[in-house]
């Protein structure tokens, strides 16, 4: 028995693992207004995104993949005998319903697992699933491997302002860290596959502080790390540092999670 892996762009994976003839990425797209629609982290390079995002008043609307669009992933692994799905969280999208979707519309076995997580988060979650695949694991032991990463998996990570989370919907109970205090730097997390509240930080200093808190263990205990960022090299730089950790990837994110979360935010990922 073979196993193939469908994922979609909201996932961070390194380019190896994305031209590999078993993965195959469904992109999600996102519009700055009409005529203005975009494949996620196809149609525009990342720099090109932040320089767009930066000089917009309105954030661009995102969407999810039609059904049509994994129906056509999945038939195009017609050399393997399952096809495991991961998807972006479905309380942050409506992608976990299209493949489900799609699923039905195949005569072949498909199962699609809601990872609740994103980017780095449900890259480290595919990264599982590659591994135990790439050691002869049957179908079952590698969706034992998958559900058991989608438990342990955390994502933190910092953001400048939750405007654009809060003008997408997508701030959960993330909201009740709106202030007017000076200079609130929340840090938030995604568990349960929403975004919640982690701390609310005082500057910049202590909001890295509150990062390295919580990662710091996973770093001294080996465990699975990965960075992401959404123009934020030097403070991503300052975390990696800190953790003394290299981390399986480090993520530029897309369009997509981009416009949800803003410029400047930046985070981690760990199993």
């Amino acid at each position: 028995m073979t196993t193939a892996i469908v994922s979609d762009s909201t996932t961070s994976l390194p380019e190896e693992v994305r031209d590999r003839p078993n993965v195959r990425v469904v992109p999600l797209s996102f519009s700055f207004g009409p005529g203005e629609t975009y494949t996620d982290k196809v149609d525009l390079s990342n720099a090109e995104f932040y320089k767009k995002l930066a000089r917009v008043p309105i954030p661009p609307k995102t969407s999810q993949p039609p059904a049509g669009a994994f129906v056509e992933a999945y038939e195009s692994l017609h050399a393997y005998d399952d096809v495991l799905v991961l998807t972006i969280s479905s309380k942050l999208s409506g992608t976990y319903d299209s493949a489900v979707t799609a699923a039905g519309m195949v005569d072949r076995q498909v199962e699609v697992v809601d990872t609740k997580s994103a980017e780095m988060g449900s890259g480290l979650i595919l990264l599982e699933a590659l591994s135990v695949l790439d050691e002869g694991g049957s179908f079952e032991e590698i969706r034992q491997a998958v559900e058991a990463a989608v438990r342990r998996c955390r994502v933190l990570f910092a953001v400048g302002t939750l405007e654009y989370l809060e003008k997408n919907g997508r701030i959960g109970h993330a909201q009740r860290l709106l202030g007017t205090a000076l200079d609130i730097r929340p840090v938030l997390s995604v568990e349960s596959g929403e975004v919640v509240p982690h701390k609310r930080a005082r500057g910049r200093k202590r909001q890295m502080a509150a990062l390295l808190e919580e990662a710091r263990p996973a770093a001294e205990a080996g465990r699975p790390i990965a960075y992401g960022h959404v123009n934020a090299w030097e403070p991503l730089a300052e975390l990696k540092t800190a953790l003394g950790a290299k981390g399986r990837f480090v993520a530029e994110i897309g369009g997509v999670v981009g416009s949800h979360v803003g410029p400047g935010a930046y985070g981690v990922a760990f199993l």
